[in-house]
């Protein structure tokens, strides 16, 4: 079965918020670091399960989101979107993850 994600790269001043995995291991990646995003639901478009990931992970959505880049491995579509983090880090919640270091 093929998996589709949608990843953000969220940047500020030339740099990136990355977000520290949840330590758990039910999860893809538990304890590691990584961009803000997951996989898309079924019928769901990129941009859409971006949208939704980033609400449910930080609690925030960018006004626009730039597609840079589609990367196929195996059986894996990650499509990564670059963001300009509009508003300050005190304005997120995580909500996800366990820190998020520039």
């Amino acid at each position: 079965m093929a998996v589709e994600v949608a990843l953000a790269m969220l940047q500020r001043q030339g740099r990136w918020l990355m977000q520290l995995r949840d330590d758990i291991p039910s999860i893809v990646a538990p304890g590691c670091w990584g961009l803000f995003g997951g996989h898309l639901d079924p019928g769901e478009m990129p941009e859409q399960a971006l949208r939704r990931e980033l609400v449910e992970e930080i609690n925030w959505q960018p006004p626009v989101l730039e597609l840079v880049m589609v990367h196929h491995i195996h059986r894996r579509t990650a499509h990564v979107f670059q963001a300009e983090l509009s508003v300050p880090l005190e304005q997120l919640e995580l909500l996800e993850g366990r820190t998020w270091p520039w």
